[in-house]
């Protein structure tokens, strides 16, 4: 797990303290090491953060045979590649994955990417040839920004980096801003929150030939579903193998291994594999989030489940880490700049203070659950989508649907359930939603003159087979994933997920709808892993509460003090894009209702943060 930076081609002349001062604004990704690589025609750096090998044998960037690669992420299955490697002829000098990534490029070229199982932002310069090459992992878990500027193509996994290289480029991309406010657009394309700066989309590669600054963008792989078992009675077990596998080969490393645990689904399967990796002989550090309101009381949070997921399992170590310490605002103006852009999910002070709680323990790798509710089902607007989809005479059926419609509202609550099937319905009730009570309806007429028209929103999901697709690979996940790289690797936390193995990606899309929302229940094959495992009362959950925040408590405290002062002040950046009445008007629905528009209010918190830490 690394940062890098590379420059690349057309006339190259460096400025080497530049380059570096770039480079070392990722320092947090990579504090155990540094170093860099220069020619005529490349200028490339890393900060390493040893996970695999820690010796000098895997610093970066790693050179053989005039081919040079700086490589963020990991590799899980390098050692099998290493293996099929040796066999050929081989010879390795290290222990660490990035010289497999190295050896793979040389024995077949681009396509050693179908090879790799893991996550990857990295760059690879063939000085045989003068080309360049670049590409970002299959679901985008690592980061890869690139940019076209004084005649030179740069990369890096940081826009940060960029921006310090290029300062001409500290310019707000108004069109994402709009995307965010209006739509809750956020990382859903090549679009980033600088004019000038793209993202590498997920699965993508690119190459830049010799003396060229323009560059050939391709996809190396699209998301297939695989043919699921004949027998019904095999889906349970072929999950399982699959998901245990994906555990294993995320537990190798050569540091401390934790996980977090909330009792939910997802994050009581993963600690599962992982003390079964270990074949119980290791402790296994947990992290679970505990909130107070104050000193006197502890609001609900998930930490009655968490005990029960860890009872069978008596190498684990639970431990509770507070969702907040000290100024929260605070931590969210660090996490803007960590982030490079603004968030739309609470979620990010609590998980800071997982990873923060991590880093301080010596831990630096933590399998997480995420990227499960995606594509299994987890969230009330998927079980709307499946309720509307059983009136329509797929999934069950209408009676079916009747039948676990109060069991998807209990799980989700009446109110929200409701809203989601009338959203999902009538898909045009959520846009004028938005532009009465959401952050959309605070925006200034001119500016939204200018770009309403500018990019029309995808077209809704049909049913629930393709809103599933949606959200894992453009509504929900990327952005999910672009905070929870950010904030773990700002305390220089390696975090895994084991839910996004391609193979068990590919094979869980390929299932039937009633695998994954049936009968009033999320999730279902998950859930009958769980029961095969041992895990009974997890698997029998019907709340979910995702990552539990008080940011409402907070947002809303000493009648929004503190909103106020950001978003109305003389200081406020937002009020370039909104209105002050529009801004008014929600805070003062917020103070009503924040169950009902505090999401939208944090928004608009966010965006100011993050104009604040990243544009000045």
């Amino acid at each position: 797990m690394c940062g890098i930076l590379a420059i690349l081609g057309g006339s190259l002349v460096v400025d080497a303290e530049v380059a570096e001062a770039a480079l070392d604004l990722q320092r947090h990704r990579g504090p155990d090491d540094r170093g860099v690589w220069q020619s005529e025609a490349a200028w490339l750096g890393a900060r390493r953060l040893a996970i695999l090998d820690t010796s000098s044998h895997g610093h970066q960037p790693m050179v053989d045979q005039g081919v040079v690669v700086v490589f963020n992420g990991e590799v899980y299955n390098y050692v099998e590649l290493r293996e099929e490697l040796c066999e050929s002829g081989a010879v390795f000098r290290s222990g660490c994955d990035t010289e497999v990534v190295l050896k793979s490029y040389l024995r077949w070229g681009h396509d050693c990417l179908a090879r790799f199982n893991g996550m990857w932002g990295l760059c690879i310069f063939d000085s045989r040839d003068g080309s360049a090459f670049f590409a970002r992992d299959r679901f985008g878990v690592k980061p890869l920004y690139v940019t076209r500027a004084r005649g030179r193509v740069s990369v890096a996994s940081e826009a940060k980096s960029l921006l310090h290289l290029y300062p001409e480029l500290r310019r707000v991309d108004e069109a994402a801003v709009y995307g965010f406010l209006a739509r809750a657009q956020l990382h859903t394309g090549e679009r980033t929150f600088y004019d000038g700066i793209q993202m590498i989309l997920p699965g993508h590669a690119g190459v830049v030939w010799p003396g060229e600054s323009k560059t050939k963008i391709w996809p190396y792989w699209s998301l297939e579903p695989t043919a699921a078992p004949a027998l019904e009675t095999e889906i349970v077990e072929r999950f399982g193998a699959l998901l245990e596998d994906s555990v294993r080969i995320r537990m190798r490393s050569d540091v401390p291994v934790g996980v977090t645990l909330s009792g939910g689904l997802d994050s009581t399967a993963v600690a599962h594999g992982a003390v079964a990796s270990m074949n119980g002989s290791s402790p296994l550090t947990a992290f679970t989030s505990v909130w107070k309101a104050d000193d006197r009381s502890v609001l609900r949070d998930e930490l009655s489940w968490a005990r029960v997921a860890a009872q069978p399992y008596p190498t684990i170590q639970l431990e509770e880490v507070p969702a907040a310490q000290g100024d929260w605002v605070s931590t969210l103006e660090r996490v803007a700049w960590h982030q490079d852009s603004p968030n739309y999910s609470p979620a990010v002070v609590p998980l800071w203070m997982i990873m923060k709680s991590a880093h301080d323990q010596g831990v630096k790798v933590i399998l997480e659950g995420q990227g499960a509710d995606e594509f299994l089902g987890g969230y009330v607007h998927h079980a709307a989508v499946a309720f509307l989809d059983g009136l329509r005479g797929r999934n069950g059926g209408p009676l079916e649907a009747v039948r676990a419609a109060p069991s998807y509202a209990r799980a989700f609550l009446p109110r929200a359930f409701a809203l989601w099937v009338a959203r999902e319905a009538l898909p045009f009730t959520r846009h004028a939603y938005r532009a009465q009570r959401g952050t959309a309806s605070t925006l200034r007429p001119d500016f939204t003159r200018r770009f309403a028209g500018s990019e029309e929103p995808p077209v809704p999901a049909r049913n629930l087979r393709e809103r599933l697709f949606a959200d894992l690979t453009r509504d929900i996940l990327p952005a999910l994933l672009h905070y929870g790289d950010a904030v773990s690797m700002a305390h220089s936390v390696e975090s895994r997920q084991p839910f996004l193995d391609y193979r068990l990606v590919e094979f869980c899309l390929s299932l039937p709808e009633r695998w994954k929302i049936s009968g009033g229940r999320t999730k279902t094959v998950l859930r009958q892993y769980l029961h095969s495992v041992g895990q009974h009362e997890i698997a029998n959950r019907t709340d979910k509460m995702g990552f539990p925040t008080p940011i409402w408590q907070w947002l809303t405290a000493d009648d929004l003090q503190l909103p106020r002062k950001l978003l109305l002040s003389s200081e406020s950046r937002l009020l370039a894009y909104c209105s002050r009445s529009g801004v008014e008007r929600l805070i003062h629905h917020t103070q009503r209702d924040p169950g009902t528009t505090g999401t939208h209010l944090y928004r608009l918190v966010s965006t100011e943060l993050w104009l604040r830490a990243c544009t000045e």
